[in-house]
């Protein structure tokens, strides 16, 4: 009777330290993918987020008559780095409304507090996941300095004259066409945007050269109308 071949012992265990092998770098194979799903989906959701934050704050600036950034916060202190903007309006009776975007490293948030004359700031919404905010004053003169974080291509050539109006309601409200540039990172998504408030005057002119120059367009008198 013929033996039939079978594995040894050896053949088996090298056979199942393959196999282990190979399923233990699917398995890493695995985590790492969805561990890059997630930093993806952590990276989206960061866009998003600092994108709200961007139009918040734009929003809040076309209402203010002064955006700046206060030496201390409301809470009492420093604002060396930045930490927090500040927004100055009145109404028609010359009541002050005054309010204010700090950041807190610690809990990675930021809280738009109400400014009160004279009492203690008000807490009110909180926007969590923002890893840094730094806010940091300009002139409309950097527009044009390719240096400067306010930057825009399209003013590199415009002229335009540094016009602050202090207010005497709140020394610190800088106003007129003052910019202040917000530096928002939130899960390694790092956005700017260019803050203005909405009476800053422009007084500059933007001059477009054609090449060549347009052919004029004579415009025909209209014929006067007939009466019936």
């Amino acid at each position: 009777m013929e033996r039939q071949a079978g594995f040894t012992l050896i053949e088996t265990l090298v056979g199942a330290a393959i196999a282990a092998v190979m399923i233990w770098g699917l398995l890493v194979l695995a985590d790492r993918m969805v561990a890059w799903g997630n930093a993806a989906n952590l990276r989206v959701n960061a866009g998003a987020n600092a994108g709200r934050l961007i139009e918040r704050l734009s929003s809040e600036a076309a209402s203010a008559w002064a955006v700046f950034v206060p030496p201390t916060d409301v809470l009492g202190q420093s604002n060396a780095d930045g930490h927090e903007v500040d927004f100055f309006s009145e109404d028609g009776a010359h009541r002050v409304y005054a309010w204010a975007y700090t950041f807190d490293a610690a809990t990675t948030s930021l809280t738009r507090y109400a400014i009160v004359a004279g009492g203690a700031p008000l807490a009110g919404d909180v926007i969590a996941d923002i890893d840094t905010l730094r806010a940091t004053p300009a002139s409309v003169t950097s527009l044009r300095s390719s240096s400067s974080a306010a930057y825009d291509p399209l003013f590199a050539t415009a002229s335009a004259a540094d016009v602050p109006y202090a207010f005497s309601a709140m020394p610190s409200a800088i106003g007129g066409n003052r910019l202040v540039v917000v530096q928002i990172v939130a899960s390694g998504v790092s956005r700017n945007v260019v803050l203005t408030s909405e009476d800053a005057p422009t007084a500059f002119t933007v001059v477009v050269n054609y090449t060549p120059s347009p052919a004029p367009v004579a415009s025909p008198t209209p014929a006067a109308p007939t009466m019936y």
